[in-house]
């Protein structure tokens, strides 16, 4: 009866979101035309610019990123874990802010380009095409290599740092001695998962694209769908896309060590090795850069959102505030859908894993990767055309978004939920079994402080990204029901750039608080 509470749950939601992905996907069928402009030349072409941006955008964040990541291993100053947390926060930011940011900075009328007018020169720099996909890609994955570079770096044993001093192996020797063991293993795990995140962008590339040459599979669906009506087309993009994304998904299993399937946070503290003085500029020189670049956007978003005209009467418009309301409940609805399903699958996927049952762990845990692996404009086209003759209320616009907001951010919270069950099974089973707890008083007595954090953490994180979320109600949004998302969209497209930096601004603040929340335990981050 345990182990059948245990697992139902957990298979429940995998077929429900088998059946949900295969329900999107017939009604797509279902409203294809005979006539198409499909083409595998068009397809091969898509595929061709999405792996050419995406892996560029991987190289350049992975190496940028370990290079942050070792500055902030190495480097202890005032302010540290403050520089920290904000660098973490632009991997949270929603991608329609990481466009604004970037086109205030280095668009025609950004920041460089005034410089440049005043000091007499002309700002020739183009953001609109591979560059612009580039920067911001980089501006937002940077952080993320940041974070997973700091996080292996934490695994090296202190053994061996106090080894290298002890040794006199410093510099270039002690990174290739010490550190490059560790991160060879796991460095291509880090630089996979970045390349499907850029391989899937979506608001970046169609923002930033500058015409169909460098489309990614999303853009095109979304215009297959939305401007030629060519549901046909539609259907075989995904279809391709799915096919490159489970090729995609073995290559990361395959690059993803063993010991990393089940991966355990260490507790110890590290122990820093003194530097020498060439060792502490290099890596001072690089906070300072990248601190610079990473910074200067997230400025420019707030200062262009305070310094408009008419800021008060901007934000007393009810249509920002009423999609700071539709936000909110949106985010909070994704939350709960998504820790919960997360859970019921984290919690059986550890006990087959427990009873070295792999398969079913394996093919349980699967269920995660959906979001990553199919479009999520399978999902939203799929059901906006089976309800598109329906009058749905706001209540049920919110139900619909919103799960399918919180079933995209299973990926990225799922590991947290996982890890803190594994930790606790391995930790506490034999105490737990000696007392005879079973069940609910189990988990109340010995699993409740080991997990009530990390589920507020996959909570905050659920919701921070769910709040910046566009591909869904890009499909279900009108003037009666707009998500903040939504609304900066409607007002970059009209080049209403005033109100959009006033409603970037409260978009990034809303989506600031849950991530802070999120890093609130200092323990385990910096």
């Amino acid at each position: 009866m345990r182990r059948f509470f245990v697992s139902a749950p957990a298979w429940g939601c995998y077929l429900g979101l088998v059946f949900l992905y295969s329900f999107s996907f017939w009604q797509l069928i279902l409203h294809r035309r005979d006539e198409t402009f499909w083409s595998w030349a068009d397809a091969f072409i898509i595929l061709k610019y999405s792996v050419l941006q995406a892996g560029l955008s991987a190289l350049l964040s992975t190496i940028f990123g370990l290079c942050l990541g070792r500055a902030f291993f190495y480097l202890n100053f005032k302010g540290k874990y403050f520089l920290f947390k904000t660098f973490s926060f632009i991997w949270a930011l929603p991608s329609l802010i990481v466009i604004f940011a970037v086109i205030g900075v280095w668009g025609n009328s950004g920041w460089f380009a005034q410089i440049f007018s005043f000091l007499g020169f002309e700002w020739q720099f183009s953001l609109y095409g591979l560059a612009g996909i580039l920067l911001a890609h980089c501006f937002f994955n940077i952080p993320y290599g940041m974070l997973y570079s700091y996080a292996l770096l934490k695994l090296i044993p202190n053994s061996q740092h106090k080894l290298a001093v002890q040794l006199n192996i410093t510099g270039w020797q002690r990174f290739k001695l010490v550190e490059w063991p560790i991160l060879k293993k796991r460095v291509p795990f880090g630089f996979m998962t970045i390349f499907l995140i850029c391989f899937t962008s979506f608001p970046i590339v169609l923002m930033l694209g500058g015409g169909p040459k460098y489309s990614t599979f999303e853009v095109a669906i979304f215009q297959a769908v939305n401007f030629e009506f060519d549901f046909a087309k539609a259907v075989m993009l995904i279809a391709v896309q799915v096919v490159v994304a489970i090729v995609l998904k073995i290559l990361l299993n395959m690059v993803t060590p063993k010991q990393e399937k089940i991966v355990l946070t260490p507790d110890v503290e590290s122990w820093i090795p003194q530097l020498s003085n060439l060792e502490k500029r290099s890596l001072k020189a690089i906070l300072w850069v990248f601190g610079f670049a990473l910074l200067l956007p997230l400025c420019s978003v707030i200062w262009e959102g305070i310094s408009v005209s008419h800021l008060i009467e901007r934000l007393q418009n009810p249509m920002l505030w009423q999609a700071t309301a539709y936000s909110l409940m949106l985010g909070f609805i994704a939350a709960i859908v998504a820790v919960c399903i997360a859970y019921s699958v984290a919690l059986a996927a550890r006990h087959f894993y427990y009873q070295k049952q792999f398969i079913r762990h394996a093919f349980l845990a699967s269920t995660i990767v959906y979001p990553l692996i199919l479009p999520i404009f399978l999902l939203s086209v799929g059901l906006y055309f089976f309800f598109q003759n329906s009058e749905l209320s706001t209540f049920q616009l919110l139900l619909l978004v919103g799960v399918c907001n919180g079933i995209v951010t299973l990926p990225y919270i799922y590991s947290m939920i996982f890890d803190a069950l594994w930790q606790t099974l391995t930790r506490q089973d034999k105490l737990a079994k000696s007392l005879g707890l079973s069940g609910f008083r189990r988990w109340w007595i010995v699993e409740k402080n080991y997990l009530v954090r990390p589920l507020l953490n996959a909570f905050a994180l659920a919701m921070s990204s769910s709040l910046g979320s566009f591909a869904v109600i890009a499909f279900f949004g009108s003037p009666d029901f707009s998500s903040l998302p939504y609304l900066l969209y409607q007002q970059l497209g009209s080049y209403r750039m005033e109100d959009a930096a006033v409603t970037a601004v409260v978009l990034m603040a809303i989506s600031a608080l849950p991530f802070w929340v999120l890093m609130k335990n200092k323990k385990g981050y910096i």
